[in-house]
């Protein structure tokens, strides 16, 4: 997916690349699995973007120094492979930061019905002897004396 070029030279042979761009795409993956379950990727992208800049870089130099681009496609592939293995906590958390917030909601839901099914039973009562305790000393007189 990242890139099919194959590497012509002389160290850094083909298979290495192949297994770097597999450990990215595979990275990628989790990275999207975790970033569904409302997990925050952003960390695991910057370094995702770091191995991919890197297993370009070692395209680019593969012709002139063979042993650095071997050296990059190895760190590009050992990045990956910890973001994916990072992603796994991230996916943790972001989902259960959503089931918390699905709770919490829950929890308003069930408090504003309870609120509002006890006023609706006990309205008549409490307004009665409310406004009863607030007029209590309040005389009413005729109107035509």
């Amino acid at each position: 997916m990242i890139l099919n070029a194959p590497i012509r030279s002389h160290e850094a042979a083909g298979g290495q690349l192949a297994t770097a761009n597999n450990s990215i795409n595979s990275a990628f993956s989790s990275v999207f699995n975790a970033e569904q379950n409302g997990g925050d990727v952003s960390a695991l992208v910057e370094k995702l973007n770091i191995a991919v800049s890197l297993i370009q870089r070692a395209v680019a130099e593969n012709a002139t120094d063979p042993n650095a681009a071997t050296a990059d496609l190895s760190n590009a592939t050992t990045i990956a492979q910890m973001v994916s293995v990072n992603s796994n906590s991230v996916s943790t958390s972001g989902s259960m930061a959503h089931q918390l917030h699905l709770y919490e909601s829950l929890g308003t839901v069930a408090a504003t019905l309870g609120i509002a099914g006890l006023a609706y039973l006990m309205g008549d009562r409490v307004y009665r002897r409310l406004w009863l305790r607030v007029y209590r000393n309040h005389v009413v007189k005729k109107s035509d004396e």
